[in-house]
């Protein structure tokens, strides 16, 4: 009976000094984002990210319709290509670029159909809409 006594209050008193013992202030959180942007700053992670309308289930379906194999049946070209762009305040796509090449014709693909995306939902950082930098990669297989 004395034992588990013992071991709860030797517990409780731990706990007691733990509790009391001054702890160092933590540094502030590392933010990978400026709080206070200007107008035009570029983010790359944003605490809400840009959303395809439809989510990306939606997306992938978009890119699957809109997306033409170039060349004929001999042209056996499988890879994968990563386009950046942006998506602004207001939803649009714009500055889409290559960043991940393939072949000219498959590149000028990719960025054919990320130019006809329709409007996502923006990101935002603070409760503001801002401008997100936003890399996609499209896999093209000929099967």
């Amino acid at each position: 009976m004395k034992r588990p006594v013992f071991l709860t209050i030797a517990l409780m008193m731990s706990l007691l000094a733990a509790a009391q013992t001054p702890q160092k202030p933590q540094a502030p959180r590392q933010q990978t984002a400026q709080v206070q942007a200007e107008d035009n700053t570029i983010f790359t992670i944003v605490e809400q990210m840009p959303e395809f309308p439809g989510g990306m289930e939606a997306l992938y379906q978009f890119l699957a319709a809109n997306i033409k194999y170039p060349g004929g049946p001999d042209d056996c070209v499988n890879g994968k290509i990563i386009v950046s762009f942006v998506i602004e305040k207001d939803g649009t796509v714009s500055d889409a670029k290559v960043v991940r090449k393939l072949h000219p014709a498959f590149d000028a693909e990719a960025l054919r159909v990320v130019k006809l995306m329709p409007k996502w939902k923006p990101g935002q950082q603070d409760g503001k809409p801002v401008r997100v930098q936003f890399n996609l990669p499209i896999n093209f297989n000929l099967k």
